[in-house]
C-alpha cells in the first residue's frame, strides 16, 4: 500500500564523482550517504540548489507579467 509519508526523511543527493543523483536517507550526524554507483559519500544539496532558483525565477516572471497587464493597458502613474 502507498504510504505518502515514507520518505519524508529522504534528502536529495548528487555524487560529485559519478554524477549519480537521487534521494537517500541521510546518517547522522552530518546527513551523508554513501552514492549506491561508486560509494563516495555524498552531502545534501540545499534547498537553493533544489527549489530555491526554480521558485525564484517564476515569481520574476510572474511579476513581469503582473507589471506588463497593470501598466500595458493605459494606465499612467503620472495622470
Amino acid at each position: 500500500m502507498w504510504n505518502p509519508f515514507r520518505n519524508l526523511g529522504d534528502k536529495p543527493y548528487e555524487c560529485p564523482l559519478c554524477g549519480w543523483q537521487g534521494m537517500m536517507e541521510p546518517s547522522p550526524p552530518l546527513n551523508d550517504a554513501p552514492c549506491p554507483e561508486c560509494g563516495t559519500l555524498m552531502l545534501p544539496r540545499s534547498w537553493m540548489d533544489t527549489w530555491g532558483r526554480t521558485i525564484l525565477i517564476l515569481s520574476l516572471v510572474v511579476a513581469a507579467v503582473l507589471f506588463v497587464a497593470y501598466f500595458g493597458q493605459g494606465n499612467r502613474l503620472w495622470d
